[in-house]
Parts: C-alpha cells; structure tokens; sequence
C-alpha cells in the first residue's frame, strides 16, 4: 500500500509542477484569465495565491507531509467550482490551467479535476511505509504516466469527443 501512497503523491507533485511551470512561462496570459474565473477579484493578487498554493502543496508533498493532499484537494475542489461557477454563466474565458494553453473553459477541466481530488483522496488515506527500490521506480513510472494523462486531458478529452469514440 505504500506505493500506492507514493505514486498518488508523485501524480500530483508532478500535475502541480506543470501547471506551476505553465503558469509561470505564460504569466501574463495566466493573469488575465482570472477575471473570466473570479470576476470582481483582483486578478493579479488571485495569480500569486494560486501559484503560492500549488507551490505549498508540492512542497508539502515532497516532504512527505499528508497535509500535502488535503491542500491539493482543496485547490482542486477550488478550481474546478470556480470552472463551474464561470460556464454557468456562460463565461468564453480560456482555460489557462497549464498557462499557456488557450483552450475554452469546459466540463472536461471540472473531470480531471475531480479526478485529481480522487488521487489526492487515496493518497491521503495510503498508509505509507517502507518500500523497496523496484516498487518505487515502479509507482514513479506509473505516476509519470497518470500524470502525463491528466496534464494532457483537455487535449484527449477534445480528440475523443471530436471523433465520437
């Protein structure tokens, strides 16, 4: 059960690290998403918040801290109803989740993040222990291969929805 523990942990550091880089090479355009998310707020305070959360959240995950997956569910629970919030009403604004990535706001946002509030559940729940080196390479592998899908999900979700598959 541990590795599961860790891989969990590894999904999100990584999901979290992508998002940070993205929002971080494509700051100005990650700014002025905001308002189309959280309108009336003030869209550069609510930029530095997000990325001071997600910055917390991989350094609590890293240092083994549990408190890591509760702070990722969280934020995740936080974005996916601000995304909510913003379709319902009928809101165009691009989703600028991984920063540079122009795609509109859809349902597909609101299911990885959900998906990702799953991760962070089981993870959190995992005990975790001594594991050996096979395993762990093993659940990093894994991890790197959840996370990939999920930082790449908007993209996946569009070609499947576009072919009808």
């Amino acid at each position: 059960m541990p590795y599961i523990e860790l891989g969990c942990r590894a999904v999100l550091c990584l999901v979290f690290l992508a998002a940070l880089a993205g929002k971080a090479t494509g700051w100005r355009a990650f700014v002025s998403s905001v308002p189309g998310l959280a309108p009336g707020l003030p869209a550069a305070p609510v930029a530095v918040a997000v990325l001071a959360g997600e910055s917390v959240a991989v350094v609590l995950l890293v240092l083994g801290e549990r408190a890591g997956f509760v702070l990722a569910a969280v934020l995740l629970a936080a974005f996916a109803a601000a995304i909510l919030r913003a379709l319902r009403r009928g809101s165009t604004a691009a989703c600028r989740c991984f920063g540079v990535t122009a795609a509109p706001l859809s349902r597909a946002q609101i299911v990885r993040n959900l998906l990702l509030i799953a991760v962070a559940v089981t993870g959190w729940v995992m005990p975790n222990g001594s594991v050996e080196l096979a395993g762990v390479a093993l659940a990093l592998a894994a991890a790197a291969v959840l996370a990939a899908v999920l930082v790449l999900f908007d993209d996946l979700a569009d070609l499947l929805l576009e072919r009808n598959l």
